[in-house]
């Protein structure tokens, strides 16, 4: 009981963090203020252009801006999004894994996971309704939540791909080695395609893939494939039982250099991928934690020394 309420008060005082940040200076601020005003508009747009257009333009997204648009101005209409956001992942992440608590309170200071909430708003409201999906027990339940996320955010759509190719490897009993492989040339085929099918069934990401300005360093890319070959050395039983988060990190890695697309994605997955590597055990987790920390304290470094803790428009 004590446990709970304090990770009850942890969650209230992280989200409520998130949501007190200042409505101006914020990266794509204005576009989510917009959103809240106008949202009963687009949806409407997107109903005249067919049902097609409405549900790959993630309807209840919009659908919940009008909504919460219809009681509340514009600023708490964010507010309010940014908090139930923030809290619901922290809650979840913190009542679920009590072995990793303290792990899990840094992860949620990591720039790629606090982004989520304060920068990708809608991502960071489809990430909490897939993770409410990802704890629940009943089936009917699981699926609704996790179901409703790619109508919130289209990335989804691409996770739960994922999340199907994985459940009929295991129904069909593959091989690791086999699944690994499959997961790489499905995953090459999408990044290659993506922007067509996009476009085919009217997705607005068929307009702004080619104006994202992801990073393609290849910083990124290296440090998850270090993530990546330690979760191989766990096992294959391992492997198998982390089949999603493997499935979402290789789909990341094959097409890191192909679309830019796929840091978006591994966004919306990336807590499952980092959940899997505080599951590792023994020197690999040791190796794992140590090298995803120094990581991530690096980039803290960087980012919150600067205006609005990196967040801020350029």
């Amino acid at each position: 009981m004590i446990r709970s309420f304090l990770i009850f008060c942890i969650s209230a005082i992280y989200a409520t963090l998130l949501a007190s940040f200042p409505m101006d200076g914020v990266m794509d601020r204005d576009n989510y203020l917009d959103m809240a005003r106008v949202s009963p508009l687009i949806l409407a747009r997107n109903l005249g252009n067919g049902v097609n257009a409405l549900l790959a333009n993630e309807p209840v997204w919009f659908t919940i801006n009008s909504a919460l648009g219809f009681f509340f101005i514009d600023i708490v209409v964010v507010r309010i999004i940014v908090f139930f956001s923030a809290f619901t992942v922290s809650y979840l992440l913190l009542k679920h894994n009590p072995k990793n608590v303290f792990w899990l309170l840094l992860v949620l200071l990591f720039p790629q996971v606090m982004k989520n909430f304060v920068v990708h708003i809608r991502q960071g409201l489809a990430i909490s309704i897939f993770m409410i999906g990802w704890y629940c027990i009943g089936n009917k339940k699981r699926l609704f939540f996790i179901g409703l996320s790619p109508f919130i955010h289209s990335s989804f759509f691409i996770i739960i791909a994922v999340m199907l190719g994985g459940w009929v490897f295991k129904k069909l009993r593959a091989a690791p080695d086999f699944k690994l492989l499959l997961y790489f040339c499905a995953s090459l085929s999408m990044a290659l395609l993506v922007t067509q099918l996009a476009s085919l069934i009217g997705a607005r990401q068929a307009s702004t893939t080619a104006m994202m300005a992801e990073s393609t360093s290849g910083i990124g890319f290296l440090f998850w494939a270090g993530m990546f070959v330690i979760l191989l050395l766990q096992g294959r039983r391992f492997l198998h039982e982390y089949t999603i988060a493997t499935g979402i990190l290789i789909l990341y890695l094959a097409s890191y250099f192909f679309t830019p697309i796929a840091g978006r994605v591994f966004e919306s997955g990336i807590l499952l991928v980092l959940l899997a590597v505080l599951a590792t055990t023994g020197w690999r987790k040791i190796i794992a934690v140590t090298v995803l920390l120094a990581f991530n304290v690096a980039l803290m470094l960087v980012k919150y020394s600067q205006p609005l803790m990196g967040f801020a428009a350029s």
